[in-house]
């Protein structure tokens, strides 16, 4: 049996390790920080829990030598480190980062990698599964003319100003809307402000926006330079969501690397949690196909569901689940042989077919 160790107990481990247990084909470990998150994960899933302090890098010292592979659901900032500790002892790595440094970072570690050692980071819903499904429709035309990707996770019932409830790490969260965006126009990569490139539309009757944030495009910018003129990525929110945080993170210079931590710290007071949620994914390639000019457009929409009795939302089950589905490929050797495998790698039509990932093939 595949052993795996997954680092955080959060809502994404949590997810993790529900998934892959209940699967009965991953002898599966969860190392935490928090007692009480660690005691609730051993009493419903029955597995091991390890609590150590994930912010002090001794308490991993020999700690993935017995595993096959580590999945780091911690946030972007220690990834590096544990993909070194990774390479070290011999083990798979796997992440969700949307952090593009961070990215940049584990490529290099990769390439040191043993055989058969493989590194899979940016495995999550963006970046993730939107890359998978951007260049399979990419793949269908002759020549591309533009890629839209828009992935928004929601509340069903917002009731604050911002129309948001926090559903992921709030580190990430400010780190996609203050970061440094990338995109290809006239088929050259270039960069782009986080907030900006505001536009809105309409689906089911609901009025959305969405605008540049950044990670979400993974590699893909790297994959497709000079390939296509124009590609871009945008989170969706609820319309009047972009103006607020607009104001707190330029206005008050709360996206400042320096002041992040206040704005983290008046989310998190402020802004309650939600598992009532839903993930709408919508992606629109424009291009030529036997020299005919044709729309491909895919949009998904994913809600919060009870598995195994436990109530998850939409964002733990997309995210969690297209992991799981890259994991299962991987270890079922569904995956092309490398060291450093980028989510556009990935066949579609694996992907969907995996018993994972039955949850991404409910289309709106």
């Amino acid at each position: 049996m595949h052993k795996v160790i997954i680092l955080g107990s959060g809502n994404i481990g949590f997810a993790l390790a529900l998934f892959l247990s209940k699967s009965n084909s991953y002898e599966v470990t969860v190392l935490g920080r928090k007692a009480k998150a660690l005691n609730q994960i051993k009493k419903n899933l029955n597995i091991t829990v390890l609590q150590k302090d994930l912010e002090d890098k001794k308490s991993y010292e020999n700690l993935l030598e017995n595993y096959d592979t580590v999945i780091s659901a911690l946030p972007y900032y220690l990834n590096i480190f544990i993909a070194k500790l990774a390479l070290k002892a011999n083990i798979n790595y796997f992440d969700f980062t949307e952090d593009v440094k961070t990215t940049q970072a584990i490529k290099k570690i990769a390439k040191k990698a043993k055989e058969n050692q493989v590194f899979i980071p940016q495995c999550g819903l963006a970046p993730g599964f939107i890359s998978i499904l951007a260049y399979s429709l990419y793949q269908q035309f002759d020549e591309v003319y533009s890629i839209k990707m828009r992935v928004g996770a929601l509340p069903l019932n917002p009731s604050n100003k911002i129309l948001y409830n926090l559903t992921w790490s709030t580190e990430g969260l400010i780190n996609e809307y203050c970061n440094e965006c990338f995109a290809i126009k006239d088929s050259k990569l270039v960069s782009t402000q986080a907030l900006e490139g505001l536009e809105k539309f309409s689906l089911n009757g609901l009025e959305y926006e969405a605008f540049n944030t950044s990670g979400g495009l993974g590699t893909l910018c790297e994959t497709l330079e000079n390939k296509v003129k124009e590609l871009n990525y945008k989170t969706i929110r609820y319309k009047g969501h972009k103006a607020l945080m607009d104001f707190l993170i330029n206005d008050l210079y709360l996206g400042k690397n320096k002041r992040r931590k206040i704005l983290k710290d008046i989310l998190e007071y402020a802004i309650p949690s939600t598992k009532e949620d839903l993930v709408l994914i919508f992606c629109t390639v424009i291009g030529k196909k036997n020299s005919i000019l044709q729309q491909k457009t895919d949009v998904r929409k994913i809600y919060n569901e009870v598995f195994h009795s436990h109530q998850l939302s939409a964002l733990q089950i997309t995210t969690a689940l297209s992991l799981c589905t890259v994991l299962d490929l991987y270890v079922n050797k569904k995956l092309i042989k490398a060291s450093f495998i980028k989510q556009e790698d990935i066949s579609l039509e694996d992907f969907v077919s995996n018993r994972f990932a039955q949850e991404f093939l409910e289309k709106d």
